[in-house]
């Protein structure tokens, strides 16, 4: 048996196996080591968690599944099994159909086609006949390539039209207003974010830029909810231009931008031809923002939810491409520089950078083929070095700026908040389309073992095969936690990621093979590449965002006018103070205060001790005034008296407790 062969004949067993240990094993994993324990929300009165153990320890266990089908294959040459070719051929397209049919049937059950239950409202992308335009493009291309005459006159057309630097300049250009276009959607100003759809997110999105603009500390003497590091980034143009929600806007959808065209690079090494690059790149982003809702000049999409783009996906981004730069020999060479790089991306954000560091040290086992104890060893002490690097780099900035070392296992606070204690959680349905995206990442992981096993030429696209799958599947926890329609599309950049590999892997297979009909597998890889294309009808005509941005609303949102008069009036300039209203942090920076709160508004603090750490830093820094929202809970009402605090003035939106 070939590799290839050996992996769908183990397919059926292994996937039998997870599902029993997903089934059997996973509650019990789940409540002995992901249970909330005695930690609750609090106050019990302002907030309900539903925390969900078994649901993150099944998840655990269906990780493995990949793993063992990868080790399966691996290990298969040494197995000695032999079956006659009848049976091999039986078992291989069994293996196919099944798995075709259960990525359908993950599709429908999210229309709710197959499932007796209503599909939710806001999020149907996948309609019907959306499935069968794909169906017919997939066909379409599996016969192109099986079609000699077809094949050869497609050669020809892109060879005469890659060449040349004047083809390879217009492909980049289209590539950046592509992703011009569809980043434009996310770019608002203080006078039009009133009237978006994504109206409520500014304070979430920005709170961590203007904590660091007023001289908060990521790590060190504040608790980012998003990204430890990007908040810097935005920081310096908000400083220099306005601090206004246009600054910002632009600033993180240009990061996207070039993250994007990373993207496109890393697509132009791997194919060698800038036309068939952007063949893929295009479906990529369409796939990445698509449309979550309806499709209009104030669309919503991942592009204007900054906390997914740029502040999880831009530093794993930069990293594939470095990473497929340092396996094609290019710069960086040296592993623990790549690895520091994967280092700043994990300390960055946990929840994506785990997964990208991961899958960053697999591609380099890959490249390298490691195959002893010795050769893992090497690597591991590279890839401790790199962490090291990365962690100095960040407890010298954290120094510099608060005069501390940085504390990192406040990284994981909002991820126990929303995971463990289960804060806005929401039930996994047990089929739907999540399903589709685990079987796209298993199969990047798979096919670049059958690579590896077959000693396949061409290292950089089999170990970015492996770092897409590994990269994807460790960002499917985000969805875990609170299993809705936003969290899934959050996904769908780093699932395009793997949809186009495989594509690469599918049309490289049949135009090396003779004459042959078009297989199973290949048909369920491009049905996934045809509904990429088919979500390229929500391209956003620029005409239409420029029309969206000349609007004004009647009073701009987030002007708090009155919080701001409030606030103004007791208090003196460069007093420290505790503001958690929305834009807390934002109001001091433009009042001359200083907000000595760890968190930016009191939405984030739902825990007992986070409280705490509030009263602590108010206490240490000798700050008196704390600023909230009005009505706060009997049991915070009681905190806070005990802590000597007293309720003095109240307004519109904001309360002011003074501690004797």
């Amino acid at each position: 048996m070939s590799a290839s062969e050996a992996a769908w004949i183990a397919a059926v067993p292994c996937a039998l196996a997870t599902l029993a240990a997903v089934v059997l094993l996973g509650p019990v994993l789940g409540h002995a080591f992901l249970a909330p324990g005695r930690a609750v929300l609090w106050p019990p009165e302002a907030l309900q968690g539903t925390p969900e153990p078994a649901k993150h320890g099944r998840f655990v266990v269906a990780l493995l599944g990949p793993v063992a089908l990868a080790a399966a294959v691996l290990l298969s040459p040494r197995a000695g099994v032999r079956l006659r070719p009848r049976a091999v051929g039986a078992l291989v397209t069994t293996g196919q159909a099944l798995t075709l049919g259960f990525v359908v049937l993950a599709l429908l059950a999210q229309e709710a086609i197959v499932v007796g239950q209503r599909a939710e409202a806001l999020w149907a992308p996948f309609r019907t006949r959306t499935l069968l335009a794909a169906l017919a493009i997939a066909l379409s291309l599996s016969g192109a390539l099986h079609a000699p005459a077809a094949l050869r006159a497609a050669r020809r057309a892109v060879s005469w039209a890659s060449d040349g630097r004047g083809t390879q300049a217009a492909c980049a250009l289209v590539a950046a207003a592509v992703a011009a276009a569809w980043l434009l959607t996310a770019v608002n100003s203080d006078a039009t974010i009133g009237l978006a759809q994504v109206s409520d997110l500014p304070p979430w999105a920005m709170g961590d830029t203007f904590a660091i603009l007023d001289g908060r500390t990521p790590l060190a003497d504040f608790h980012a909810i998003y990204s430890e590091l990007w908040g810097y980034v935005a920081a310096g143009p908000m400083a220099a231009f306005g601090a206004g929600i246009a600054t910002f806007t632009v600033t993180m959808t240009a990061i996207s931008g070039l993250a994007l065209l990373l993207i496109y690079d890393l697509f132009r090494r791997l194919v060698g031809s800038p036309l068939l690059a952007l063949a893929l790149y295009l479906p990529f982003v369409a796939l990445g923002f698509i449309a979550i809702g309806a499709v209009d000049a104030d669309r919503v999409t991942n592009a204007s939810i900054f906390s997914v783009w740029p502040m999880r996906y831009a530093g794993p981004y930069a990293l594939a491409w470095l990473t497929a730069r340092h396996v094609g020999g290019a710069t960086p060479r040296r592993a623990w520089l790549l690895l520091a790089a994967a280092g700043i991306v994990l300390i960055n954000n946990v929840e994506f950078g785990l997964g990208a560091f991961a899958g960053t040290l697999l591609a380099v086992a890959a490249a390298r083929r490691a195959a002893s104890w010795r050769a893992w060893l090497a690597l591991l002490g590279e890839a401790a070095a790199g962490l090291l690097a990365a962690a100095a780099l960040v407890a010298l900035l954290t120094l510099v700026r608060a005069g501390s070392l940085p504390h990192f296992g406040d990284e994981l606070e909002f991820i126990r908040i929303f995971g463990v204690l289960g804060l806005v959680a929401q039930g996994l349905p047990a089929l739907g389309l999540h399903l589709a995206l685990y079987v796209t990442f298993s199969a990047a992981i798979v096919v670049a073992a059958v690579r590896l096993a077959a000693r396949e030429e061409d290292p950089v696209l089999t170990s970015m095969l492996l770092w897409s799958g590994v990269f994807g599947l460790g960002a499917a926890g985000y969805f875990l936690g609170r299993s809705d329609g936003f969290k899934l599309a959050a996904l769908f950049s780093a699932w395009g990621l793997s949809l186009m590999l495989l594509t690469i892997v599918v049309v490289r297979s049949a135009l090396a093979a003779e004459a042959r009909r078009p297989r199973i597998a290949e048909l369920t890889v491009l049905l996934g590449f045809g509904l990429s294309l088919c979500l390229l009808a929500q391209f956003p005509p620029p005409w239409s965002q420029a029309a969206r941005l000349r609007a004004r609303s009647p009073r701009p949102l987030y002007a708090q006018t009155d919080v701001v008069r409030f606030v103004r009036a007791r208090t003196r300039s460069a007093e420290k103070v505790g503001i958690l209203v929305p834009f807390g942090h934002r109001i001091a920076y433009e009042l001359g205060l200083v907000n000595v709160s760890p968190y930016i508004m009191d939405q984030t603090v739902v825990t007992r001790p986070q409280w705490q750490a509030v009263l602590d830093a108010m206490a240490r820094e000798r700050a008196r005034e704390l600023f909230l929202t009005p009505s706060p809970a009997p049991a915070l009402r009681r905190l806070l008296t005990r802590a000597g605090y007293a309720q003095r003035a109240a307004g519109a939106n904001v309360v002011e407790w003074v501690r004797s």
